[in-house]
């Protein structure tokens, strides 16, 4: 099943730059896929898928990916695993502003991420 950051809100006095998404396979054996999409908002109404890829991460091993996201109103990240473990795959999503610092209320851990029946178009 897939599952979805939600939408984040990216403004206020320090909105992000870029979405850093953490993959760690944790499994010692088997490798994962996983297929990621990320959406923009740069208007309240306008979704706009602005990455989407698929990676093989190898059994123990970890994945940290940066998107550029400045401009945009809002975006959100989803995530479809597959493979012999999926629950092993953890992943989180952070929003960083523009010197690379976490900004703290718009991160989502993989305890906070909101399953889905299939990831978007």
């Amino acid at each position: 099943m897939a599952t979805t950051t939600g939408i984040i809100t990216n403004t206020g006095t320090t909105p992000a730059s870029n979405v850093i998404i953490n993959i760690d396979n944790d499994n010692l054996s088997f490798s994962s896929n996983v297929v990621y999409h990320v959406y923009v908002w740069n208007t309240l109404v306008s979704k706009a898928l602005v990455y989407s890829n698929s990676l093989n991460i190898n059994a123990n091993t970890s994945q940290f990916l940066g998107f550029n996201i400045a401009g945009n109103s809002s975006y959100e990240v989803q995530f479809l695993v597959t493979g012999n473990a999926p629950a092993d795959t953890i992943i989180t999503v952070f929003g960083t502003d523009t010197s690379g610092n976490v900004i703290p209320h718009q991160r989502v851990l993989q305890s906070e991420l909101t399953f889905i029946a299939q990831l978007n178009p």
